[in-house]
Formats: structure tokens, sequence, C-alpha cells
């Protein structure tokens, strides 16, 4: 689930998608966005740095290794709202979005969200539509100087492979998008429960 390379031939640039979980990954997406939404559609820096980057997730796209494209999710109650999603000039004729946007679906179905929500700006609402999105309601609403509307798909959720709070505890320590790969703490199952801070914890209490 991490990544998803798209190269379909040799000659092909090698596509990567997967979560920012690393500081320079983040400003990759901070750069991005900046590019378009600052850059070319002239949004002032207080509306696209809204306050709401610390709460949410950020995926990032790579084509040979860089930065190309970039999506915020933020998670609610029983939606995950997908936004901000930008890719840069140079690489919009080699139709990324489309995949872009099945990835981030299969990640918010994966983490047993029923349903992804979108402002789509009113030049993209076709290709939602094509892409398996309704309408949410007929209301039309503007901001940073665009008109947007409501746009939601219902994902498939297949109970039996959900996280719960009885899934294997190592399972549940894995990065949010690695959880059907062995992570970084199951390597220190192997050293057993050695307690190393244990001397330290007696002095504490003494």
């Amino acid at each position: 689930m991490t990544e998803q390379n798209m190269a379909g031939t040799a000659n092909r640039p090698v596509v990567t998608i997967k979560l920012a979980s690393t500081s320079d990954e983040l400003l990759h997406c901070y750069m991005l966005r900046a590019a378009v939404y600052m850059g070319e559609q002239h949004c002032p820096y207080w509306e696209e740095y809204d306050g709401n980057d610390y709460s949410a997730s950020h995926l990032v796209l790579y084509v040979d290794g860089e930065p190309a494209g970039c999506m915020r999710v933020r998670w609610f109650a029983t939606f995950a709202k997908l936004e901000r999603a930008v890719v840069l000039k140079r690489y919009r004729s080699m139709g990324l979005f489309v995949p872009f946007i099945v990835w981030a679906k299969e990640f918010a179905r994966r983490k047993g969200y029923p349903r992804v929500y979108v402002h789509s700006q009113h030049r993209l609402w076709q290709i939602m539509e094509r892409n398996g999105f309704y309408r949410v309601d007929d209301k039309v609403f503007h901001f940073s100087d665009h008109e947007y509307g409501a746009f939601a798909c219902d994902l498939d959720i297949d109970g039996k492979t959900l996280p719960t709070v009885r899934t294997d505890p190592m399972v549940l320590n894995r990065p949010e998008d690695q959880l059907d790969m062995p992570g970084i703490l199951e390597q220190s199952t192997d050293r057993g429960a050695s307690n190393p801070h244990a001397a330290w914890a007696e002095n504490r209490a003494n």
C-alpha cells in the first residue's frame, strides 16, 4: 500500500505514491501547494495554509523521485475529506490525478472509512463523476476565488480486514500505510522484555 509504481514500460517514468512520513516529504507537499495554489491560482498564503495541516495526513506523489503532486486528508467520524490535491504543471499531461485519487480512496478504505468527501472546483466535476463520485447536494459555494461543489464517494468496506482493538498489537504499531508489512518495532521483539530501563525506574521510585 505504501507505493504504487505506475510505469508500464521500461522507458516510462516511475511514479510513486506514498504517505508523507518525514519532514522532507511534508516540505515537498507544502512546496507543491505553494507552486500551484499560490503561484498559479494566486491564493493568499493565509488561506492556503489554513491551520489544518498538523491535524491531517499528507500524501505525496513522485515522478522518477521528483516531487510532482500532493494531497491532504482530514479524518472525520464517518468519512475522510480529500483536499489540497495538486499536480505540478509540467506533469499534468501524464494523467496522474485520477490514479492519485484512486490511491487516496484505497488508503481511506483500508483505514475503515466508508466514504470519502471532496470540495471540487467546477472544472473537475465531470472527472469526479466519472470516477465514482456523486454530488452531495445542489449547493454551489465559493472560497479563495473559485467555485466549488461537494462530492462524495462510497467505499466498499471489508470488515474482515479492518484493524480493530483485537488486531495483533504489533500490526497496530506499523506505519499507517504499511499495515500489511512488518514494522521496525517488530524487529525489536527478538530482544524480549529485557527492560533496560528497570534500574532507572527503581532509582526514580526511591
